[in-house]
């Protein structure tokens, strides 16, 4: 399960390990080369990524950032709602869905969900999943039986 309080994961130290070892590699030949502008640009990159990554992370706009949720027993349709846990939603307010697959172990889920006539939101929300990987075609055959008019995103 991955954790969604701040702090170095395994994946965010091998993006670290792998992305330092590459502005390193071509530092050091800059460094050779006394290319000091081209060193100097380099560098600059590597914090630039760097600081990319952890304001990506802390956004939380990565998938990786939500834990794994388990929807097979959760998932439910009840009339015109769409319920996932204690979420519901009206099957005609999620326009798109999008869902694929990280790896053999984890899967993900997007629903973009249309604010309501009668709600004071304007803005259109995303809903995001961690599913695993072995209820990925279980979801997947579900929501689209149960919504067919949502704009489907699949890899």
């Amino acid at each position: 399960m991955n954790n969604p309080a701040p702090g170095l994961t395994m994946n965010k130290w091998l993006l670290l390990l792998l992305v330092t070892l590459a502005f390193g590699i071509s530092g050091y030949q800059r460094w050779l080369q006394q290319d000091w502008l081209a060193l100097g640009a380099v560098i600059t990159a590597w914090l630039i990524v760097i600081w990319l990554i952890q304001r990506h992370r802390r956004q939380g706009a990565a998938v990786l950032a939500v834990e794994i949720t388990s929807l097979k027993s959760q998932l439910q349709l009840d009339g015109d709602l769409l319920r996932i846990a204690d979420e519901s939603w009206p099957r005609q307010a999620i326009s798109q869905v999008e869902m694929g697959v990280i790896d053999q172990q984890r899967a993900y889920l997007y629903l973009t969900i249309e604010p309501e006539p009668t709600s004071a939101e304007t803005a259109e929300r995303t809903r995001k999943f961690l599913i695993p990987y072995a209820e990925y075609e279980l979801v997947r055959q579900q929501l689209s039986a149960a919504l067919p008019n949502a704009r489907w995103l699949l890899p």
